[in-house]
């Protein structure tokens, strides 16, 4: 019983991913819906990057855009619930917030310009609107992601500054 208990926040953060992951999309079409900014398109950005490299490599028949959806989200989910109560703000969605703000520099400072965007995307020549359509897309997962997991979690779990940071 204590084994599956301190394994809960494993169940907890693919849960609260799927929901940040769907918050994510629903975004993603709302932006494809109204036409939004259609030359700012990073998933076929990194695809076309990827692509040639993972060729060699996978030979299975989920498309890539779900591969890179299964190990970049869930894989984030994972490590925010491990480290969800060593992580700084007062709750699940402060905790969300500053993860997406991260996220977002670590998009537009390190990712849009390995894949030809250029810092920001600013290679687009958009001006700041791809660069705030990223930060709403990377907060739409996070702050969902943020939200769920803290609602998952029982009345014990959410200590503040619990000293051994373990999930019971």
């Amino acid at each position: 019983m204590t084994t599956i208990r301190s394994y809960r926040w494993i169940w907890t953060s693919a849960v609260a991913s799927g929901c940040g992951t769907l918050a994510h999309i629903g975004l993603m079409e709302l932006k494809s819906g109204l036409h939004l900014l259609p030359q700012f398109d990073p998933a076929s950005a990194l695809l076309d990057t990827l692509s040639p490299l993972l060729a060699r490599v996978l030979h299975v028949g989920a498309p890539l855009w779900l591969l890179s959806q299964l190990n970049g989200a869930f894989l984030i989910g994972l490590l925010f619930g491990r480290f969800f109560h060593r992580l700084p703000g007062g709750s699940g969605v402060a905790k969300g917030f500053l993860l997406g703000l991260a996220g977002w520099l670590l998009l537009g400072i390190g990712l849009f310009p390995a894949i030809g965007l250029g810092p920001f995307a600013t290679s687009l020549g958009l001006g700041a609107g791809p660069a705030l359509f990223s930060l709403a897309m990377v907060e739409a997962y996070s702050v969902v992601l943020g939200a769920v997991y803290a609602a998952l979690q029982r009345p014990d779990q959410i200590e503040v500054g619990r000293a051994d940071g373990d999930h019971v």
